[in-house]
């Protein structure tokens, strides 16, 4: 999400596109190491990782929602 945030604000989008770029990059890359971990490893073993590592990024990325519609909200004030 750092990433995703980074690249969309040093391309200078505007506050919204930053925002859908952000949460797009985290939330399918958590969703990608839920669905493909079990797959490519075949180890449940490994799969642990990605699960937690998948269930934070829906956390974060609401943290991240939270965050910015308070930020856009405070700049419209």
């Amino acid at each position: 999400m750092a990433l995703g945030f980074a690249i969309a604000t040093l391309t200078r989008l505007g506050e919204k596109s930053v925002t859908a770029i952000t949460i797009e990059v985290g939330i399918q890359n958590g969703t990608l190491a839920i669905a493909s971990t079990p797959t490519l490893l075949n180890s449940p073993t490994m799969a642990i990782p990605g699960a937690i590592y998948g269930l934070l990024m829906f956390v974060t990325g609401a943290g991240f929602a939270w965050w910015s519609s308070r930020r856009q909200g405070l700049l419209k004030a």
